[in-house]
């Protein structure tokens, strides 16, 4: 059995990447020769396992995974999945004490600075974030590299965390919630930066764009 499959299998009940996204990934992944990955947010670590598996069953490649801290206390947690599937040496999780960015700056300020073929990018959504984060990983990707971008029609007013949880958007202007704001990233920074968009995979909610270079 591929290790594809045994994430499939053994792991259909945790969110969030299903094996219609795992199988684009996997396609991507493969299309580029992709070996060495970043990936932004993991929750329980699902993706992170898929990644780990489709660079296992190839045979060769390294991802590195960042997340809040909170994530450790998720049950199970991504290192639990990782050790149940045998990818622990595929898979480098980061706890951010507080964001990602915070991450992100480490590992552009490593020496040697790594560099990463593809990008999978599915951390906070909310405009600061999302925009800064993209500049920092663009730092980190090697030129003509992949950035993927997870959920392009996102906004904070038609988040059903927000809304079951409406004081978080009390510091928010009502434009800045009702935004689809990784759309806008894709829109505004990403032009600016010379990317060229790829593909928009509606299913997925993704937005593919290609690093110039």
């Amino acid at each position: 059995m591929s290790k594809f499959q045994f994430i499939t299998d053994h792991f259909a009940d945790i969110p969030y990447m299903n094996e219609a996204r795992a199988n684009l990934m996997r396609n991507l992944i493969q299309q580029e020769g992709a070996q060495q990955i970043l990936e932004i947010g993991f929750f329980q670590g699902k993706s992170s396992a898929y990644f780990g598996a489709i660079l296992e069953d190839q045979g060769a490649g390294h991802l590195v995974t960042i997340d809040r801290n909170s994530a450790r206390n998720r049950s199970p947690n991504i290192n639990d999945l990782l050790d149940t599937a045998g990818l622990s040496h595929r898979v480098e999780p980061r706890f951010a004490h507080r964001s990602y960015t915070w991450e992100l700056q480490k590992l552009i300020n490593s020496t040697p600075r790594p560099q990463f073929d593809l990008c999978y990018f599915d951390g906070g959504h909310h405009w600061d974030g999302t925009g800064f984060g993209v500049l920092l990983v663009d730092m980190l990707l090697k030129p003509g590299g992949l950035l993927v971008l997870d959920d392009m029609s996102w906004s904070m007013a038609a988040s059903p965390y927000h809304q079951k949880n409406p004081d978080t958007m009390k510091e928010f202007s009502q434009d800045e919630r009702e935004a689809k704001t990784v759309q806008l990233v894709w829109d505004t920074v990403l032009p600016h930066l010379g990317y060229q968009p790829v593909k928009i995979y509606p299913d997925a909610d993704w937005g593919v764009a290609r690093k110039p270079g």
